[in-house]
């Protein structure tokens, strides 16, 4: 009698056991999923947190950088004008100071040398026409015009005087700046040369291009 109640009780034990054993087991794996989600769940947060943060840094920095570029750019750009304000102002410096003829001047240029006797007008003409063809300088008899030149004062006796010198032929005439322009202006039709060959009897003249013309400073 007693053998057989024993007997019903075990399965019962086992099977109460093994519920109890699955509940346990249920319990733990469910808390373990749960945890492993919440964990997944927070560093997926997190990642995704610091991966925003990072690029609002980057944008940041990026934006500030473009600024300073933006920044550098326009500095340069003032830069640059200055030094080529600064550049131009030399330039004109240096344009002033060989007009007033207070500095040695040299360069390609021409070389006319006139025979006959001339008047004032001619040589007015003559260095007009230089000076309007891009003629840098120029001289008569190795005497330099400059900006406090009057003009050319004819004699009674109709010799020409230039900055206080009686000038004398042969008139040799030099001028610096580009040889084959000043040499076209003087030789064009109906250029200044044309017109004194057709109204000076027997004008004797030669014009030649020189590599270096030197002007000393007056």
């Amino acid at each position: 009698m007693n053998l057989l109640h024993r007997k019903k009780e075990q399965p019962i034990s086992r099977t109460l056991l093994l519920l109890i054993t699955g509940l346990v087991l249920g319990f733990l794996v469910m808390t373990q999923a749960k945890y492993f989600t919440d964990y997944v769940s927070t560093v997926g947060r997190d990642s995704t947190e610091n991966i925003f943060r990072r690029i609002q840094i980057l944008k940041t920095t990026n934006d500030e950088l473009n600024e300073e570029i933006a920044l550098l750019e326009t500095q340069l750009e003032d830069l640059n004008n200055q030094a080529q304000s600064f550049q131009t102002i030399a330039n004109d410096i240096k344009k002033n100071e060989i007009i007033a003829g207070e500095t040695d001047i040299w360069g390609p240029g021409i070389e006319l040398v006139i025979d006959n006797e001339l008047n004032a007008l001619w040589f007015t003409d003559i260095t007009n026409e230089l000076f309007a063809s891009g003629a840098e300088a120029i001289s008569i008899n190795n005497i330099r015009l400059t900006d406090t030149t009057i003009g050319f004062d004819e004699l009674p006796n109709g010799q020409i005087m230039i900055n206080g010198v009686i000038l004398q032929t042969p008139y040799t005439i030099h001028a610096v700046g580009d040889k084959e322009s000043l040499r076209q202006v003087l030789e064009s039709p109906f250029g200044i040369l044309q017109r004194m060959e057709a109204t000076l009897e027997e004008f004797s003249y030669s014009l030649t291009e020189k590599d270096r013309i030197d002007m000393k400073q007056v």
